[in-house]
């Protein structure tokens, strides 16, 4: 017997459709918070019993970044394509004044944050501008982070933005998209030696297939997008601070590398030939290099 777990936030309703629709006879549906979910799940398979997470990308990846060895994954993911939504889905923004612009601003800043994605808004946001010379003063709130803005607490705030109406109510605009939110289901991937080319492989298939609901199609059909997720990722895994986040960044900047090879029908067979060539030609210069000069060049780098 499955227990699906789902959000009880109104805003993540169609979570619970999915579980609905895709829950066999026998299992049982459990509401609670979005952001517990993750937690909760890990929970239950720790203590051996099956369970399955339905929430939101945006919940599930403040966890991921938050939990040094999660060994939850994202088994599924449904794109979130809602009219209502200014970007199409709920989406994670920098907001500032609409009378100016962030580098007209000064550079001691006092951002409000939603507690709930305190990781996102670092790794996203607030460390990019750290390293642009910003001073942060950051200021955690349950909610309701526009009245810190409207009563002049902050300058800044980083939350989600749906339709955008209590935002523009708040005198606020959008300076910066920081992360997407589809819906994601959420388990434990018993496969065991996940390795690279395993992942290429699966990344191929899915370009092949054309789902329109995998995200890499959505980046194989958007190339602006995944250039600028590998120069992103490129960037996170020279600023990562300890050897787990280093990990993290380089699966990720693993994976926005596999999409582009796969996309231009590059193998990895290629860059193995490659690198097989570049072995010999290394062997064949040092084997024409007299001893003699192979002394010296020693001492010159002592």
């Amino acid at each position: 017997m499955i227990t699906f777990i789902v959000p009880k936030n109104a805003g993540l309703s169609k979570c619970r459709e999915l579980a609905k629709a895709i829950a066999q006879q026998g299992s049982i549906i459990q509401e609670m918070r979005g952001e517990d979910i993750p937690f909760f799940v890990e929970s239950l398979i720790q203590a051996g019993k099956k369970a399955i997470g339905i929430t939101g990308e945006d919940l599930f990846r403040e966890f991921v970044l938050s939990s040094k060895n999660t060994k939850l994954t994202i088994l599924r993911r449904d794109t979130w394509n809602d009219s209502r939504c200014m970007f199409g889905k709920p989406s994670l923004c920098l907001l500032g004044s609409k009378e100016m612009k962030l580098e007209d601003m000064n550079n001691k800043l006092r951002i409000c944050i939603n507690k709930k994605y305190k990781e996102l808004a670092k790794k996203y946001c607030t460390n990019i501008l750290e390293n642009k010379g910003y001073k942060i003063e950051k200021i955690y709130s349950s909610g309701t982070t526009e009245e810190f803005y409207s009563k002049g607490i902050a300058d800044l705030v980083i939350d989600i933005v749906c339709s955008g109406k209590s935002a523009e109510k708040a005198g606020l605009m959008v300076y910066e998209k920081i992360f997407e939110s589809d819906i994601v289901i959420i388990g434990e991937n018993r496969e065991e030696n996940f390795d690279l080319d395993k992942l290429y492989k699966t990344i191929k298939q899915r370009i092949e297939n054309g789902d329109k609901e995998s995200y890499t199609n959505e980046l194989v059909n958007n190339e602006l997008v995944l250039k600028r997720k590998l120069i992103e990722e490129a960037a996170e895994v020279i600023t990562a601070k300890n050897r787990e986040e280093l990990v993290k960044e380089a699966a990720d900047l693993l994976y926005f590398l596999l999409v582009i090879l796969a996309k231009e029908g590059v193998g990895l067979s290629e860059i193995e030939e490659e690198n097989g060539r570049r072995d010999a030609a290394t062997k064949q210069k040092v084997n024409k290099t007299p001893p003699s000069s192979r002394i010296e060049e020693k001492k010159d780098v002592k």
